[in-house]
């Protein structure tokens, strides 16, 4: 792959969203519990947490090698990571509403199924298989990080 001053843009961005997510998620998650009896929350231990997660995304990169698409993918997986978490959000409020309060882990495949089918889409003109797969594999990786396994 060729480095130009355009990809370069896109690593940065890439790297700098991912970044200020997992800082923005830490931050989201210890203020709250700060204060709260019984809850034993370090501010370190969050952002290891979500630093995790959040470059878990960078795991696009596996099947696209080193095409020419790549880093567009990444960067467009990274800048729709937004609105994976509102989808995974509405599923949530879905599913409890129906009385089901253990998805055991599925709202991470839908929090990253939407970015990774939004990136394919926008940046090769189609969907494959390839998403769905990532999004397996996320779900599967964020839920076994999140429960300590």
């Amino acid at each position: 792959m060729k480095m130009d001053s355009s990809s370069l843009m896109k690593w940065g961005i890439s790297l700098i969203m991912t970044l200020v997510y997992a800082f923005g998620a830490a931050l989201f998650y210890y203020l709250p519990a700060r204060g709260e009896p019984n809850l034993d929350v370090e501010f370190p231990q969050l952002l290891l947490h979500f630093t995790f997660l959040a470059f878990l995304f960078w795991m696009v990169l596996i099947p696209e090698g080193k095409s020419g698409k790549a880093v567009d993918v990444l960067m467009l997986t990274v800048l729709t990571v937004p609105a994976g978490v509102v989808a995974s959000l509405l599923f949530l409020f879905a599913v409890t509403g129906f009385g089901i309060y253990e998805t055991w882990g599925a709202e991470y495949f839908v929090m990253a199924l939407i970015p990774f089918l939004l990136a394919y889409r926008t940046a090769k003109g189609r969907i494959s298989a390839a998403p769905f797969i990532l999004a397996i594999a996320y779900s599967a990786l964020a839920y076994v990080w999140g429960r300590g396994l």
